[in-house]
């Protein structure tokens, strides 16, 4: 299920959503309450068949803290990003080397955007005097601040302010303002370019977008508008700034192709003797697939100069089948509840063919009540990871495979991949939901 959000200090409401898109990159559709879960959609602007994407989402009860899916999927274009990192535990040793997944181009429609939508700041439970005292401490001037707060109308839906700057100013501000007050805005799913971000964790903006096939005209654009979080990644959120400079379709293709590059990992496993085959086994055979694996594993034990071998292929089916992968849509996924999410992922990983019955929330949100139990330490590869924030509710469920690496599916967008990504990573990527979320490990009561 995945993109990003929380306002301005403890007067601003939290939403609640389950999941938020790629690249977080997705469109959010939100009904308060405390007490229940919600689930967003992703960024709907960036699919060509939008209508299979913008599905109404089931609001369940979540009251667990206090008692098809794509029948085929497509490849990503996987690009190396950096030398690998080793790591030893009961699943082996493991050397992790940094990728680079990208969409198809042919999934990407050339008409993102808002079509010019003027921009719009959602600033609930805000007074006037609070606007303006935000303003200026995230660095605007005060006279900028003081034109925002005279023009702010009055949101009663909110009990709030509603903002609409012109471009010149939005343009106009540094990376460090635009950091600030958009961050803030985030928190806010009414603020829908800013929590929905376009989003890559990275040191520089090259590393995001370098070497792929947008103009350096384009890289002019863009670049002055990215912004960096807390959490090490960098954001973008300001399409419409942009969209009329370039006008080009396929230039607009291409860089939407590239802002929703997403980070992974491709892992390997070394074996250096064949007294290690045995433990290895017992730990990736999970599920029912030890027969199978001896095998192989016995197979790469000191076989040449690099006994060693990619986990995608220790995984079962269905992660082995969607790893770097993106959904497939088809008609068919117009009579579908919901399209691939994360919980859909996770209660799917250990099942020879996906199950369906996962993309209604309820359903899956009662077997993962009903059909795991809770571990607290010594975690194995297929252990499901709730991710839960500071109310008890559940934002993001993703899978545990060794170390500190999850499978994850961050959003329902067919441009959002099922990836490896570092735990402390994924967190990151959620870190408006919460910046310490409670993480609750669940185990399948059959395995």
């Amino acid at each position: 299920m995945g993109a990003a959000i929380s306002t301005l200090r403890s007067t601003m409401p939290k939403p609640r959503t389950l999941e938020s898109a790629g690249g977080e990159n997705g469109q959010r559709s939100t009904v308060g309450g405390r007490g229940r879960t919600q689930v967003s959609v992703p960024r709907a602007w960036l699919v060509a068949l939008t209508v299979l994407v913008v599905v109404p989402w089931l609001v369940v009860g979540w009251l667990y803290v206090s008692g098809g899916g794509p029948e085929e999927a497509r490849p990503a274009e996987v690009s190396a990003a950096g030398a690998g990192t080793s790591s030893h535990g009961p699943w082996g040793r493991l050397t992790v080397t940094p990728v680079v997944v990208s969409p198809p181009l042919e999934y990407v429609a050339a008409d993102w955007g808002r079509d010019g939508e003027p921009d719009t700041w959602y600033f609930p439970a805000t007074s006037a005097e609070l606007l303006e005292a935000f303003l200026v401490s995230s660095g605007l001037p005060p006279d900028q601040a003081a034109r925002l707060r005279s023009s702010a109308q009055a949101d009663r839906r909110t009990n709030g302010l509603i903002v609409r700057p012109d471009q010149a100013l939005v343009r106009s501000l540094t990376p460090e303002v635009r950091g600030r007050i958009y961050l803030q805005l985030a928190k806010s799913q009414l603020n829908f370019d800013q929590s929905s971000a376009f989003r890559f964790y990275a040191s520089s903006v090259d590393q995001w977008l370098g070497g792929t096939l947008i103009s350096a005209e384009t890289r002019r654009l863009v670049d002055p508008l990215i912004y960096r979080d807390a959490a090490g990644f960098l954001n973008f959120a300001d399409p419409e700034l942009i969209r009329s400079q370039i006008g080009d379709q396929e230039e607009l293709r291409r860089l939407a192709k590239a802002l929703l590059r997403q980070p992974a990992m491709l892992v390997r496993l070394s074996i250096k003797s064949a007294a290690e085959v045995d433990v290895l086994t017992e730990y990736w055979g999970r599920g029912g697939r030890r027969l199978d694996l001896h095998p192989l594993l016995e197979s790469v034990a000191g076989a040449g100069p690099d006994p060693s071998i990619d986990i995608v292929h220790l995984l079962p089916t269905f992660a082995r089948q969607h790893l770097y992968r993106y959904p497939k849509l088809t008609t068919a996924a117009l009579d579908k509840p919901l399209l691939a999410n994360c919980l859909w992922s996770a209660l799917n990983f250990f099942n020879p063919a996906p199950d369906d019955k996962y993309l209604t929330v309820d359903v899956a949100l009662t077997a993962l009540r009903q059909e795991y139990f809770v571990v607290q330490h010594g975690y194995q590869l297929g252990d499901v990871i709730a991710f839960v924030d500071d109310e008890g509710d559940l934002y993001h469920v993703a899978v545990y495979i060794a170390d500190n690496l999850v499978f994850t599916k961050n959003g329902t967008s067919p441009l959002a991949p099922w990836t490896i990504v570092p735990l402390e990573r994924l967190k990151g990527y959620y870190r408006s939901r919460s910046d310490n979320p409670r993480l609750i490990y669940h185990r399948r009561n059959d395995l």
